[in-house]
């Protein structure tokens, strides 16, 4: 028989929506222009970046970029990953069902199997400009404005681990315009949500509010029979409050404040090809949780030809995992075993407790918006502080015993990103990127009395790394509508620990990873066509060192950890148009070719094979021996 791990996930390739949208306050996004009739043809909206630190307009950015307004984002979603993923080309989500081993895939480039600590991705994740780790990844997502996605390496102005691209969530500033609403659906399976929003000022012209509270619930819609009950529901509790003090027109004080709880009962495994798929064999109730509290302090002075802008953050983000890894349905066939012989509510459970503390601070300088050579320069730092506790008794050799595990990132760096207009015509860009990245590792280990470890392990483990990022592009302007550009850039992703500390319990220490590196060459063009059409397109080639790999070996039931070379290159092409006022079609395709190349005599003990292709998820221990071989399907 034929066995597959089936984990939720979703590819995104093509990507397609009419909309009719009813709007209650009329709001346009701040980032962009009114709609605007020209002699009977439709003009779509002027749409603005700001995820690499400096307005630009879309249609003239050097970068394959798709913007999500707050109206194509479902306020009631549940899986922020999957609903950005579906509106971007050639972007994947990557649904492991816990918190902590979710990712997302641009481009073909992720990481290899799963993330080996809170910093192990190639995408990088912002809200308000302020970056968030592998646990804080996705949020629920309130009183969005836009999302913006920008593939390619963005570890110029965005920071570390942008490898493969970036998003920028935006949320709603408290501008002073009043904004009353509430927002309600009801739906099958237990689904209920409601959302209230209020904003306006607090004193004219100077102190203006905003906060928005949303609370949501879904029953799931996995059956267990042995429960007796249906698994994959959610209970859903966040809010998020601001507040913008202007003195005078040159200051600009922004104070945010956020909470979401986010509580799960996600089966790990589901057997694909079971004939009820999807069904779940699990013997306990799986409990999922995530806390996220998050303070931001954005001050901005604007000079005569210049802006200094600060930006300091803290996050408190906090992970429980607990339930079981030998689903009945799953194991009872791979082991010739009837599926009610596996079923031991006290046997075979995970029990994890992860807590991060991440401090950020940015300092930059940016050009006037009407200056004719557009650039930014500034400083960061970013600290997190993370603690990852787990508690199992499996079959698997590497997963018996208590750990207490602690880890230390600390990343400098110093950045600057410029445009400079050469004639009518064309205009040149770049940018650079240096950083320092140092990490400690302190592992603590005691047995359960698994045959074969050891009473106990400690570790005491740094590794540090200076690295530059950076980017090249030119630009040709053929008309006020029609702009093609080429560019080349170098993406980094940081090495580290692995956060569990698979081998602890045989007296083996925890491996650092090396650092992965890319160099990504891009061609693309961006038209505005007549009658309000938008065609947006761009070729790719990624070609990525040392990715990081891991994977099970099904021969010796262990967890292996490593790096791998592999390369990806294709296309991505949409579109939009304004039919009537209204009424609006968007839609994109894309398609990415990958594979593996340089494979090594290690990475081949986890599956890898020059020139597979490189899988977007991988199966669950032990169903596969492949490191990277689960499809990604996603079901509902």
């Amino acid at each position: 028989m034929r066995l597959k791990a089936y984990r939720r996930s979703l590819t995104c390739g093509v990507a397609a929506l009419l909309s009719l949208p009813v709007v209650m306050t009329p709001q346009p996004a701040a980032s962009q222009e009114a709609p605007r009739v020209e002699q009977g043809a439709t003009v779509l909206d002027k749409i603005v970046l700001t995820g690499r630190k400096r307005t630009e307009v879309e249609e003239k950015a050097p970068v394959s970029a798709t913007v999500i307004q707050s109206k194509d984002i479902p306020a009631s979603g549940l899986d922020t990953g999957a609903d950005i993923a579906r509106k971007a080309p050639n972007t994947n989500f990557v649904d492991y069902s816990r918190f902590g081993d979710n990712y997302l895939n641009i481009r073909g480039v992720s990481t290899l199997g799963g993330p080996l600590n809170s910093f192990d991705s190639t995408v990088g994740f912002s809200v308000d400009g302020v970056p968030t780790s592998v646990i804080g990844f996705a949020p629920p997502l309130l009183d969005v404005e836009q999302v913006e996605v920008l593939r390619g390496p963005q570890g110029t102005t965005f920071g570390r681990n942008a490898l493969a691209g970036a998003i920028n969530v935006v949320s709603r500033p408290a501008d002073g315009e009043r904004d009353f609403r509430v927002n309600t659906e009801i739906g099958s399976n237990g689904h209920a949500f409601v959302e209230g929003i209020a904003g306006g000022w607090i004193s004219p012209d100077v102190l203006a509010g905003r906060g928005a509270v949303r609370l949501q619930k879904y029953d799931g819609d996995v059956p267990n029979p042995y429960l007796d009950k249906d698994l994959g529901g959610a209970k859903v509790g966040a809010a998020r409050g601001t507040v913008r003090y202007t003195p005078d027109a040159t200051w600009t004080i922004d104070v945010s404040g956020s909470y979401s709880r986010d509580q799960r009962n996600n089966p790990a495994y589901l057997l694909y090809n079971h004939p009820d798929f999807p069904i779940s064999g699990e013997d306990v109730e799986p409990k999922n949780l995530r806390t996220i509290a998050q303070g931001t302090i954005n001050i901005r002075k604007d000079f005569e030809n210049v802006s200094f802008t600060s930006t300091t953050s803290y996050q408190d983000i906090g992970v429980s995992n607990f339930g079981d890894f030998t689903d009945s349905y799953l194991y009872g066939p791979y082991l010739g075993l009837p599926p009610q012989f596996l079923f031991n509510p006290a046997a075979d459970k995970v029990d994890s407790d992860e807590k991060e503390r991440i401090f950020t601070q940015e300092f930059r300088l940016n050009s006037s918006e009407s200056s004719d050579w557009q650039w930014v320069a500034g400083a960061s730092y970013l600290r997190s502080d993370y603690d990852f506790h787990r508690k199992t008794a499996t079959p698997f050799p590497t997963m018996n015993g208590t750990f207490d595990n602690k880890m230390t990132s600390e990343t400098y760096a110093a950045f600057g990103d410029a445009t400079v207009p050469l004639n009518e015509h064309w205009s040149i860009s770049g940018g650079l990127r240096l950083a320092h990245d140092r990490q400690t590792f302190d592992g603590n280990y005691v047995t359960n009395g698994f045959p074969g470890t050891i009473p106990a392990f400690q570790q005491a483990s740094e590794t540090s790394d200076t690295y530059m990022t950076g980017r090249a592009a030119i630009a040709y302007n053929w008309n006020a509508d029609v702009m093609s550009y080429a560019s080349i850039a170098r993406g980094y992703a940081s090495g580290g620990f692995e956060k569990t500390s698979q081998y602890a319990g045989f007296g083996m220490p925890s491996l650092k990873f090396d650092p992965a590196k890319s160099w990504t060459y891009e061609i693309g063009t961006k038209a505005n066509l007549a009658d309000g059409i938008a065609v947006r397109g761009a070729v790719f080639y990624n070609d990525v060192r040392d990715g990081q790999l891991s994977g099970f070996d099904l021969a010796t039931m262990r967890v292996f950890m490593t790096n791998q070379n592999f390369r990806s290159y294709g296309l991505e092409l949409g579109g939009s148009a304004e039919l009537t006022d209204g009424l609006e079609l968007t839609g994109g395709i894309g398609y990415t070719k990958s594979e593996m190349v340089d494979v090594t005599a290690e990475s081949m003990l986890t599956g890898a094979r020059e020139g597979n292709r490189v899988h977007r998820c991988r199966s669950g221990p032990p169903i596969s021996a492949s490191a990277i071989g689960c499809p990604a399907r996603r079901w509902g």
